[in-house]
């Protein structure tokens, strides 16, 4: 996929709650991972287009800044990536695309209730110790064209809620596989709530 031309307003403070890829490496960074390789990866996601900066620094580093979102929309990125998984320069067949997409915006309207985007409702229920959200991007085929393209949801098995999947609402395509990520086991290697109850229990 080619670079989103999202140009960020420039800041001369960098505002309280945002974070940069140095941030979101130091997070996600497994034991024994080589942190300068981790970084160039979320540098690259960020340069793809696939992580959107809201501001950029004026001075020092002048770093691009994220809301905290993308610390989750990252994470479900670089596991992604540990599959080889490449993008592509069609955006509809871009898996890194449609997985960045299905996690920045609501498919088929915002629901009631919801927090912000898909990837910020899940941490916010997670903050309200609402587990069970998972992340599921699916491929599918079309049936004369042979074309495959992707599309991911939030999915909550339990209640029976997910984010709607417009290619299943067709018969010209049909699905042929389903890569997941279990959003709750994400949060809790990460998240600072998590953290703290690791802490108290210790």
């Amino acid at each position: 996929m080619n670079a989103i031309l999202n140009v960020p307003k420039t800041v001369k403070h960098r505002p309280a709650g945002l974070i940069d890829c140095a941030e979101i490496t130091d997070t996600l960074i497994f034991p024994g991972q080589d942190r300068q390789v981790v970084y160039d990866q979320v540098r690259g996601l960020l340069k793809a287009g696939y992580l959107i900066p809201k501001a950029r620094e004026e001075r020092g580093k002048r770093s691009f800044l994220m809301t905290p979102d993308n610390f989750l929309i990252a994470d479900v990125l670089l596991r992604l990536r540990d599959f080889n998984v490449a993008g592509a320069e069609d955006e509809k067949a871009d898996p890194f695309a449609a997985a960045s997409l299905a996690l920045r915006h609501w498919s088929g309207g915002r629901p009631e209730g919801a927090v912000g985007n898909p990837a910020a409702h899940v941490i916010a229920e997670y903050e309200a110790d609402v587990r069970g959200w998972v992340f599921e991007l699916w491929s599918f085929v079309h049936t004369k064209r042979g074309w495959v393209q992707f599309e991911g949801r939030i999915h909550h098995v339990a209640r029976g809620q997910a984010t709607e999947l417009r290619h299943g609402q067709t018969g010209s395509w049909l699905h042929r596989g389903c890569f997941a990520v279990d959003l709750t086991d994400s949060l809790d290697r990460w998240h600072t709530l998590a953290k703290a109850r690791r802490r108290t229990m210790n």
